[in-house]
């Protein structure tokens, strides 16, 4: 067989090997094979409450969600990767980690965006607005401020949301009536903190809400009655 022959009769079994599947690819992490479970929490570091949400990626090679508090990976070969834990009020975060046995598991604390003084106005907000309402309804207060930074038609800070000031017809409207009397200078409570770091981890009770409203001090005609109602907590009718 001249050399001519040979060459092509190598080029034609490598096409074949490709077409039917036969070649054999090292892996690139770890070339015997070996694969693992990747597991973790992700918690906030100062209230050590688990995220309900956000995702952990590894870049190129797989992403997931949390969820309540936890994530998973399957099958992962040997080797070290680069987590990128992401959640929408937290800082991003990544971590190294060497999978190089059966089941590895991580605990990530996270660090919300929001400053100390952001926390504590929205803590007074909550208390001013809801220090009479069941826990839950306090949550769903902090958390339907929150869902306002993640809307269009509202600013997003949570110092602009709490003092946006409206204008229409000639008057001006304030969304939040603690801004306007003033009670929104006065010291949170001790629920009130909890509640928005409930809300900050991810706890949602209002399911979405953007607005809400005590039904028994707003009169018929007034437009939040327009508005589609999401759940009522206590004295509080939700509503987006």
């Amino acid at each position: 067989m001249n050399r001519n022959r040979m060459l092509l009769l190598t080029i034609c079994t490598a096409v074949i090997l490709v077409l039917t599947g036969c070649t054999s690819t090292p892996n690139p992490i770890d070339p015997n094979g070996r694969a693992a479970a990747l597991s973790g929490t992700v918690v906030d570091e100062d209230s050590g409450l688990k995220l309900w949400s956000g995702t952990v990626e590894i870049p190129g090679v797989a992403k997931t969600n949390i969820k309540d508090g936890t994530f998973a990976f399957e099958n992962l070969p040997y080797g070290t990767y680069t987590l990128k834990i992401s959640n929408r009020f937290y800082e991003t975060r990544s971590i190294s980690v060497v999978l190089n046995r059966s089941g590895v598991t991580v605990n990530v604390e996270m660090k919300t965006k929001f400053s100390d003084s952001e926390l504590d106005l929205l803590a007074r907000l909550v208390h001013a607005e809801a220090k009479g309402e069941p826990y839950v309804g306090q949550v769903a207060v902090a958390a339907s401020v929150l869902n306002r930074l993640l809307h269009p038609d509202y600013p997003n800070t949570i110092h602009d949301v709490i003092y946006q000031v409206v204008t229409a017809n000639g008057k001006r409207y304030y969304q939040y009536e603690p801004v306007q009397n003033g009670s929104i200078k006065s010291p949170a409570g001790k629920n009130a903190v909890l509640a928005v770091k409930d809300a900050i981890a991810g706890w949602d009770p209002s399911y979405g809400a953007t607005g809400f409203f005590a039904p028994a001090k707003v009169g018929s005609s007034s437009w939040v009655r327009t508005r589609p109602v999401t759940v009522n907590i206590g004295n509080h009718r939700f509503f987006k």
